[in-house]
């Protein structure tokens, strides 16, 4: 039996948190997130073209749950520097709805929209796809202690 899936349902968001350890700021993006009791696994760029996409957190996500995500983020403890990661969503014309992350250190999220941007269009050219509407996601962090930035495009159904 082979077991194949297609999401219905995605959440998406775009978040900072300061925290500890490196560890512990990615954790504390995850609950500001609203994703604080599941597990992640990363997945690559596609998703279906129907996918309804919510920025409403998932409330009924059981403890523990693995929960297939696109995401990126990056973290920093060097005080002052300033973080941030962008996400884009890009529905097509030929099918598959396309998602293109992007995350760094010393640059603000300007640039990394638009290097997310790049990405998405690059990603329609290579399959000879026109994005017929895009939605873009970005959070930037200055860093006290250690902070962290994350954009999340989870399956939620």
């Amino acid at each position: 039996m082979r077991l194949v899936t297609v999401p219905k349902r995605a959440y998406i968001a775009a978040v900072s948190a300061e925290g500890e350890t490196e560890l512990n700021a990615f954790d504390n993006c995850l609950i500001k997130a609203g994703l604080p009791q599941v597990s992640l696994i990363k997945l690559t760029s596609i998703l279906p073209p129907d996918i309804e996409i919510t920025e409403t957190p998932p409330e009924d996500l059981p403890l523990g749950a693995n929960v297939p995500a696109i995401y990126d983020y990056v973290v920093s403890s060097e005080s002052g520097e300033v973080i941030s990661a962008a996400i884009a969503i890009g529905w097509t014309d030929k099918g598959p709805t396309l998602v293109a992350e992007y995350s760094g250190r010393g640059l603000n999220k300007r640039v990394a929209e638009e290097r997310a941007l790049l990405r998405l269009r690059e990603m329609a050219r290579a399959r000879n796809s026109t994005i017929l509407k895009y939605s873009l996601y970005s959070a930037e962090h200055r860093v006290e202690k250690c902070g962290c930035v994350l954009v999340i495009v989870a399956e939620i159904e």
